[in-house]
């Protein structure tokens, strides 16, 4: 299974085609997710127009919550990343948590991510 961050959600909710082939191109084969925070973050960003379309989107995806082993996962990389200089947003931040707590990989287009330095995360352009 692959997680996907919030930043291709937004652009497949948007019809943006190459987010689109790109979750099409993994639900194929396996099945896909978001975690607990991207939910939050496109519910939150919706309009009361768009609620309900992203509501049906978010349905397509399994969804990891924010559990004990993410926590522990998410305070280690905020401590690696601290200590480097090289923080990043905090919702992101746990969004990474619990992808590598859960040993899935992160698939993104925010850049912030590569202060991970993890394989699981993979950015595209």
């Amino acid at each position: 299974m692959v997680i996907f961050d919030t930043s291709i959600i937004v652009d497949a909710s948007r019809s943006k085609p190459d987010a689109i082939d790109l979750i099409e191109s993994y639900s194929g084969k396996e099945k896909i997710a978001i975690t607990v925070i991207s939910k939050y973050e496109m519910l939150r960003g919706a309009t009361e127009h768009d609620a309900s379309f992203v509501s049906q989107l978010l349905e397509k995806f399994v969804i990891y919550d924010f559990e004990d082993c993410a926590v522990r996962e998410v305070v280690e990389a905020y401590k690696k990343l601290a200590q480097k200089g090289r923080m990043i947003n905090e919702l992101d931040l746990i969004i990474a948590g619990i992808a590598l707590a859960n040993n899935e990989t992160l698939i993104t287009k925010d850049r912030d991510f590569l202060n991970f330095e993890s394989e699981k995360i993979i950015v595209i352009k």
